[in-house]
């Protein structure tokens, strides 16, 4: 069997989809950055994370500093190492090409997809198949990334419309958490953090700090609450144990007593 099967095709066509508009969205940012449409085939490529990409130029645009840049993609993209520690276990009989190319080509989208197929036995997913499609995945995106600054150029789209763009893309991201109550909290806060940041925080530096502190605090809050649930659940079993003894003992002196 195959890399690119007919299965992967049916799969991936929903991610093409979307990648196809999202990619020519980022090109068109790529070439406001000054990119050309080699550059931007070239560092969709190497930079294979959509959102971290988009983000990446729009500090370039803003003219931020290497080091707030790099900062900020790595902790937008710190998600892959959970993705992929968890995709460890179904690839660990491969050869450590097959887990280097498979992991490089793990995206939100891909990493959903194969971990339902290969959690589905009746799929008999396959590994040639699952690597065809994080290929398959990066291939479309790099193209239509190389398109639409290709397109950009010529048609000299306004910079408002691509950054409106990205702007209703991560909301739409961020609405994926609006039914839990902290993480709404968590992002409000980043944002007037962000603002307030921005007035004396040099070199963009604002967008890390305002993504660090809100998170950092959100996960203590977050582990001394499960901690404090935890302790609960433990007495709660122990009580739970607890009373059948001593309903049978008093059962027992009842019975004696009546004797």
């Amino acid at each position: 069997m195959g890399y690119i099967t007919r299965r992967v095709l049916q799969k991936d066509t929903p991610i093409i989809i979307g990648y196809l508009v999202l990619g020519m969205a980022c090109g068109m940012l790529g070439e406001k950055a000054g990119l050309s449409p080699f550059l931007m085939f070239v560092m969709s490529v190497l930079a294979f994370a959509g959102s971290s990409q988009f983000i990446g130029i729009a500090m370039m645009i803003q003219s931020a500093s290497y080091i707030s840049i790099a900062l900020t993609i790595l902790m937008v993209n710190l998600r892959y190492s959970l993705f992929t520690s968890t995709l460890a276990p179904l690839v660990s009989k491969q050869s450590g090409l097959y887990t280097t190319l498979f992991s490089y080509g793990t995206t939100d989208e891909t990493f959903a997809l194969n971990l339902s197929s290969f959690q589905d036995e009746k799929e008999h997913w396959t590994h040639k198949e699952a690597l065809g499609l994080d290929f398959l995945s990066m291939l479309v995106w790099s193209i239509a990334n190389a398109a639409g600054c290709y397109a950009s150029s010529m048609i000299h789209l306004d910079l408002s419309l691509v950054s409106y763009i990205l702007t209703a893309m991560f909301l739409g991201i961020w609405s994926n958490y609006l039914k839990d109550r902290t993480l709404i909290i968590t992002g409000i806060a980043a944002g007037i953090l962000a603002v307030v940041l921005s007035q004396f925080v040099p070199f963009k530096l604002h967008i890390v700090l305002a993504s660090l502190i809100p998170s950092g605090i959100a996960a203590w809050f977050y582990l001394k609450h499960e901690k404090k649930a935890g302790k609960t659940r433990v007495t709660a079993k122990k009580n739970t144990e607890t009373i059948p003894k001593e309903e049978a003992y008093g059962t027992m002196e009842e019975g004696g007593t009546g004797l």
